[in-house]
């Protein structure tokens, strides 16, 4: 695929997102909003994966032969264990200092056992499929010719400013975007972020239970 038609190709996935989006926020809700969230993100995802089908090549997006996947896979669990480790270092340090860092990261979970298994499907396997697509797949391949930094502090800004809300400092989506950039440029397969960003969103959910 000629570089032209990679960023035309790059450019209509993003702005059929974005519209996507817009008109979700903007329209009256048909369903609950975790249900409508679910199926934006599938159509958002599907979206982005016929347009970038072509893509899908060493050095890319990642390859999906078997091989390539199975690789991509190791990588992100050894991505997810490394950084799991060094979050769980500084959470015994703040347990320690008589900090309970469980306070940090609790969010309300739905109640409901079948709201909640739609919860961890959407936050924890759907929504970084999606995110990662856009936010690695595509912003910071179009910025990645500015240089590796500005495309790393520019994607992970973007994406800390999509999950910020009431006005608070996305800490959290801030450390994870420059992680999953970063994981992305050193690895070049898309799985990996994908994988260490579903991995997170699952520990964090799961932490919440406790």
């Amino acid at each position: 695929m000629a570089p032209g038609t990679k960023v035309t190709a790059s450019v209509s996935a993003a702005c059929a997102v974005l519209l996507l989006e817009t008109a979700a926020r903007s329209l009256p809700p048909l369903a609950s909003p975790l249900t409508t969230t679910l199926v934006l993100r599938l159509v958002q995802l599907t979206i982005m994966a016929m347009l970038l089908k072509g893509q899908f090549t060493q050095g890319e997006l990642g390859s999906l032969s078997p091989n390539a996947l199975r690789q991509a896979a190791l990588k992100g669990a050894a991505w997810s264990l490394g950084f799991g480790t060094f979050v769980g270092t500084g959470a015994l340090i703040l347990f320690l200092a008589g900090i309970n860092p469980l306070h940090l990261v609790r969010m309300p979970l739905p109640r409901d056992q079948s709201t909640l298994a739609l919860f961890f499907l959407t936050g924890g396997v759907v929504a970084p499929l999606a995110e990662e697509f856009f936010f690695r797949g595509i912003v910071y391949r179009l910025l990645r010719p500015m240089g590796v930094i500005p495309a790393i502090f520019i994607s992970t800004l973007l994406f800390a400013a999509a999950h910020a809300m009431h006005g608070a400092v996305p800490v959290t989506q801030l450390a994870g975007g420059l992680l999953f950039a970063v994981a992305y440029e050193k690895e070049g397969h898309l799985a990996v972020p994908v994988i260490i960003h579903g991995a997170g969103n699952t520990a964090l959910f799961t932490l919440s239970l406790i």
